[in-house]
This record gives structure tokens, sequence and C-alpha cells, in this order.
């Protein structure tokens, strides 16, 4: 799975490739990655595991009613931009990240691959943070369309909390922060690609 990190001053952005993406890296900064400075090679890895006690945990989080898209502008609204295709799979996630932060979720495995199972279903949930944080039962399952065949979990925080401000307050949504992708749709996100450590971090 591709995860890259331009960090700055003025600016820390991350974006999480949940398909291969079409191209590599634009040529002005092949050569010039640096999480191996910060993190030792042997951690630069994808942890694919079997769980199925995880589910117990996916149980208790409220379950929308509403697809992950129609809730948007409603529900939620997103720190950035994310790709969606036409069917509403969600192809890449925008989001704000610091090489710190960075840097933790990749030495500490943050980024995992389980093999579970779900609603009688099996599912491979892809993990963006800490399994705790991933977990907790105050996040929100979204499903992608009504095939229920992926889903996000997500954590709605308050927009002020992350330095987001509205003009209008009569528009002010809580803030949908990914913490993970629920998939049974191996031909969209497939277990190769995702479990292929590429991590790239690089200070614009």
């Amino acid at each position: 799975m591709q995860i890259t990190c331009f960090y700055g001053n003025y600016s820390n952005m991350g974006y999480i490739y949940l398909t291969p993406p079409i191209k590599e890296y634009n040529s002005e900064y092949s050569g010039r990655n640096e999480i191996s400075q910060y993190v030792n090679k042997e951690k630069l890895y994808i942890p694919h595991i079997i769980d199925l006690n995880i589910a117990s945990s996916l149980v208790r989080m409220n379950v929308s009613k509403n697809t992950f898209r129609l809730d948007y502008g409603k529900g939620y609204d997103t720190e950035y931009g994310n790709d969606m295709d036409k069917h509403g799979y969600i192809t890449g996630i925008e989001l704000s990240l610091t090489k710190n932060r960075f840097v933790d979720l990749v030495s500490n495995q943050a980024f995992k691959a389980i093999r579970t199972e779900w609603s009688g279903q099996e599912f491979h949930l892809i993990t963006f943070d800490h399994l705790e944080n991933v977990l907790h039962p105050e996040n929100i399952i979204y499903k992608l369309n009504d095939k229920e065949d992926a889903f996000v979990i997500v954590q709605l925080c308050k927009s002020e909390d992350l330095g987001i401000r509205y003009s209008i307050e009569s528009e002010k949504l809580p803030i949908a922060l990914f913490k993970g992708l629920l998939s049974a749709r191996e031909d969209i996100y497939p277990l190769e690609y995702l479990i292929k450590p590429d991590f790239f971090m690089y200070q614009d």
C-alpha cells in the first residue's frame, strides 16, 4: 500500500492510495525518500494477520444507514478531498499527516491487514491508526454503497479541535477522520497490494 507524507513548515499532507496508483512518484521526488532515516528497514512492513475476535468490537460500533457519499455535507465533513469511483468505492484518502505521526504509525506497524468475519461474511480490515483507535466503540461504520461489500470506519471529531473554522456557524459539521477500511472486494482492494509496504516521506 502506497502512503505518502510531505511535511514542512507550512504543510503536513498525507495520501493513502487504497488502490494501486496509476503512476509512480513524480520524478522530482524520485530517490528522495526519507522514511528509512527514521524507521529501521526491518520495521517497514504491513502485517497480515487473522483475528476473528475483532468482530466483537465491530458490532459495538454504530453502522450508518446512509452510504458514506450520501452523508457527506449532512452528517460530516472531511479534512480535504478524497477520491472515489463512480460506484462510491474510495480509492484514495487525503489527510493531515505530520512527520512525527507518520514515523510513529510506520515504526509501530499501525498499518495492518486483518482477516476477520463480520455480519456472516469474510472481510479484511485495513487499519490507518493504532488498533485501539480503529476499534473505538464511538467510531462509525459507513457502507460505501448498497452492496455492503466495503465499508470505512471513521471517527467524528469537532472541527475546532482540528483547527478548522467555519465562517457560518450553522454550516459547522463534525470532521470524519478515516481509521480503517473493511473490504470483501479483492478485485477492487487487492490484498497483495495492500500488504506491500510503500511508504514515502519527504520534506517539501
